[in-house]
């Protein structure tokens, strides 16, 4: 007489079914665990691009309050300087600042914001720009 041992039972999981099971949980984690940092670090980026945003557009503000007579006669520094809040205290962040103010017409400038900050592999920057007229 013949027995065999069946490779399932209808009352467990064999060890083969297991053993796939555990292959394919590890696999998955281990895309996850490589996904997971770089989704970190461009969303970090992402949120440093927006607070360089508002603060550019924060800055391009200021100027402009300045008004036009001002600007026209400002000399701006030639290197990026930090940010200072309204007690003018610096600011204690990665964030610099750098504006460039360009006659176009006699009435006319248009201003230049830049934003920067650094990051591992480089130093980062946001654009911004404005037009002031003098009227």
């Amino acid at each position: 007489m013949d027995q065999r041992l069946p490779l399932s039972s209808l009352t467990g999981i064999s060890l083969i079914e297991t053993m796939v099971a555990l292959v394919v949980i590890v696999v998955g984690l281990s895309v996850l665990g490589h996904a997971f940092p770089t989704n970190l670090a461009t969303e970090r980026h992402a949120i440093e691009r927006v607070q360089a945003t508002l603060l550019g557009k924060n800055q391009l503000e200021h100027l402009r309050l300045q008004g036009f007579p001002t600007l026209a006669a400002t000399r701006l520094a030639a290197t990026p300087e930090p940010f200072l809040d309204s007690l003018q205290q610096v600011v204690d962040s990665p964030f610099r600042w750098q504006a460039e103010i360009q006659q176009e017409a006699d009435d006319l400038l248009a201003v230049h914001v830049r934003v920067v900050w650094p990051w591992p592999a480089q130093t980062h920057q946001v654009r911004l720009a404005t037009y002031m007229s003098r009227h």
